[in-house]
């Protein structure tokens, strides 16, 4: 290919900026999607837990040792769950006190 064929084809590239956040412009906006964000990604850690507290329950064979640490997996991940839930009612608390509605 030619120096001429590269600078056409480097010219035809779009050289806008594309900003991934353009839809915050306030903090209450900021707010939201950040919590809204650790509940998502929260919800998915939560779900991988309580599998693989199940699955190495169901594969304990009986085993004490294996069993605990299952039980205690399982026990963490509903205790994940119980947070994100107060993440969620003290969002709903913050924004019904400042008067924000979304």
């Amino acid at each position: 290919m030619s120096n001429l064929a590269y600078l056409i084809a480097a010219s035809e590239i779009p050289t806008t900026e594309i900003n991934p956040l353009s839809g915050i412009t306030n903090l209450q906006t900021l707010f939201t999607w950040v919590t809204n964000v650790v509940i998502i990604v929260g919800i998915g850690i939560v779900i991988i837990f309580l599998a693989l507290g199940f699955i190495s329950f169901v594969t304990s064979q009986g085993d004490k040792i294996k069993t605990e640490q299952a039980q205690k997996w399982v026990t963490y991940a509903v205790l994940g769950g119980i947070g994100l839930f107060a993440v969620y009612a003290i969002k709903a608390v913050i924004f019904n006190l400042v008067g924000y509605t979304a």
